[in-house]
């Protein structure tokens, strides 16, 4: 009887843990994003939406969550998982988060950390059938994430008392968490690997969850994990040995989370996670938000966390419980067949086309996985206006690969994996936001840089399509005029430099009248006879003609057609295309 006890509440508790892991890391992503799309609004439109209500929130919440009875911490859970059930318009949803990151690390501050680690496997099960997605975007794994998070609330329902309340060493957990390390492509992209296909994004994840469920190990021995946390955080600063030091990180990490409860003061550790977050966002558009000084230094912040998270349990011995051979394997095999799945339905790599004489060419801004007016991912509906409209050529602008403002998502990896494309990936910064070039034909780099800027990083790469025999420049350039128009003749500088590019595409940011556009057409033409009504549009508020293909001039293709999708509103840009009869 005592042994059917015992195994009954072992299955509880790993029902709760797979729950608290994807609660936790969900909600931190969910968070995040949301405050920052709620922030960008405010920022650049002066919309008011609740970018500050969730930091105060989250504040507020975690010095309450300790007065929270089990039953509230079980309704703060369903009402996370029923929103993202119903929705992922994260401006409105963070602020549920808000609540669900304090709940989820009180939970965690009772868990065996074994459990912990389970379930941040089954999170990143999720993100693997989501295909490197966020799984709140995608109609599967947003019942899958739901379905998974709701027994974690209905059992502690029905469980008496208050919720444990975390201190500053949990939230230091969950910053170190929410700065990338437990999400595949995102180790691939700060390591400096700019362009990988599916079997590597599948590969890399059994990486992640063998460093996730050997936490629990290495917490037996605190000291070579915290050694091991600052050699792994120190690897980062070499990019390739970033694929090492990456996981390295996070097995110490877990390992010593049990050293990491009941230190400190909860506030102070959401205050603190809502600074690193900021910090962190910084490394990808610090000029623009007041943080230049963190422009391309993430693994800088990623050592700083560590040093942090090692100085706060050092010295102390509390000994987790250990994942026994039956609970390794059915989390193994779990993201196993969420492998397999993944591989047989999507495509393995690119799947090239023939050659062809007119080519539909496309330039998109994807605003940084977002949906124009909230801050809804908008991987999904990308995926499904590709599918439909069927471009050969994608120039793409504002792309990411794994920033934590837009949910770690990969937007690469999504569009080859459902399509079949090739992509040459340029970043901008920190290896996971720049432009990319999707293609039905094989492709090849020719040269790329980051332009002079007064603002963020923008850049520009020039892609060389064998089969066509073409060479084309995708750009973003920046939000002043004088900028553009010192850009604008590097950009002229750099497409005519040899291999002399044929086509320069892409969001210039300039109007058809302003200095940039006459620079470029010099020695290039506009495909349009008559441009679009608009190729830019955030909700009549913000209007703007910014989105080009120019032809060189001595070049002899034919423009048979062109246009603007000016009634997709998947990004705050629109889609322009041109079909191009090649010489």
């Amino acid at each position: 009887m005592n042994g059917k006890l015992k195994e009954l509440a072992d299955s509880k508790e790993l029902l709760v843990g797979i729950s608290t892991g994807i609660l936790l890391a969900s909600s931190l992503r969910v968070f995040v994003a949301g405050a920052y799309a709620s922030l960008e609004k405010t920022f650049f439109y002066g919309v008011m939406f609740p970018s500050v209500l969730g930091v105060v929130l989250l504040i507020l919440a975690s010095a309450i969550v300790g007065k929270f009875s089990k039953k509230v911490g079980a309704g703060v859970i369903v009402a996370y998982a029923l929103a993202s059930l119903a929705t992922d318009a994260t401006e409105y949803t963070h602020l549920i988060a808000a609540f669900a990151i304090p709940v989820a690390l009180a939970l965690v501050n009772e868990l065996d950390v074994k459990y912990l680690a389970i379930g941040l496997v089954a999170d990143l099960g999720l993100r693997v059938l989501a295909v490197g997605g966020e799984p709140v975007d995608f109609p599967h794994t947003r019942i899958l994430l739901s379905a998974l998070i709701l027994p974690g609330g209905l059992l502690l329902w029905k469980e008496e008392g208050n919720l444990s309340k975390p201190g500053f060493g949990l939230y230091a957990l969950a910053s170190l968490l929410e700065l990338g390390l437990i999400y595949p492509n995102a180790v691939l992209r700060y390591s400096g690997i700019n362009v990988y296909y599916l079997p590597t994004f599948v590969g890399y994840s059994f990486v992640i969850a063998l460093a996730l469920l050997g936490g629990p190990y290495l917490g037996k021995r605190p000291k070579v994990a915290t050694a091991l946390l600052i050699l792994g955080a120190a690897m980062l600063f070499v990019r390739p040995l970033g694929l090492i030091g990456a996981p390295l990180v996070l097995v110490s990490v877990v390992g010593l989370v049990e050293n990491a409860k009941s230190i400190g003061r909860g506030e102070l550790g959401a205050l603190y996670l809502f600074v690193l977050a900021a910090l962190a966002i910084g490394a990808y558009v610090g000029r623009d938000i007041g943080l230049a000084f963190m422009e391309d230094r993430l693994e800088a912040l990623i050592f700083a966390s560590a040093v942090v998270y090692a100085a706060i349990t050092y010295g102390k011995n509390s000994v987790p419980g250990l994942p026994n051979g039956k609970e390794i394997a059915g989390t193994l095999a779990g993201l196993a067949i969420a492998s397999i799945l993944v591989l047989a339905v999507f495509n393995l790599g690119p799947s090239y086309a023939g050659s062809k004489s007119d080519v539909l060419i496309w330039t998109y801004n994807l605003h940084q996985g977002f949906g124009p007016y909230e801050g809804t991912f908008n991987g999904y509906e990308l995926v499904k206006l590709l599918e439909g409209q069927k471009p050969d050529i994608l120039a793409s602008q504002e792309v990411v690969g794994g920033m934590i403002g837009d949910g770690y998502q990969d937007v690469p990896l999504m569009l080859s994996a459902y399509l079949g494309y090739a992509y040459e990936y340029k970043p901008a910064a920190e290896g996971t936001y720049g432009v990319a070039v999707f293609s039905r034909w094989h492709m090849k780099t020719e040269g790329e840089l980051n332009l002079k800027s007064v603002g963020q990083a923008r850049p520009a790469q020039k892609v060389r399509i064998e089969e066509l025999g073409i060479v084309l420049v995708n750009v973003h350039m920046g939000l002043s005029e004088e900028e553009r128009a010192m850009q604008a003749e590097e950009l002229l500088s750099f497409a005519e430099s040899e291999p002399v590019a044929q086509i320069i595409l892409g969001d210039t940011n300039a109007e058809p009248e302003e200095r940039a556009i006459g620079i470029l057409t010099r020695d290039y033409r506009d495909a349009f006879e008559k441009r679009p009504p608009y190729t830019f549009n955030w909700g009549g508020i913000d209007v703007e003609n910014i989105d080009y293909i120019l032809l060189k001039k001595d070049w002899p293709a034919k423009v048979k057609n062109y246009g603007c999708l000016c009634d997709v509103e998947v990004s705050d840009h629109r889609p322009v295309w041109a079909l191009i009869e090649l010489p």
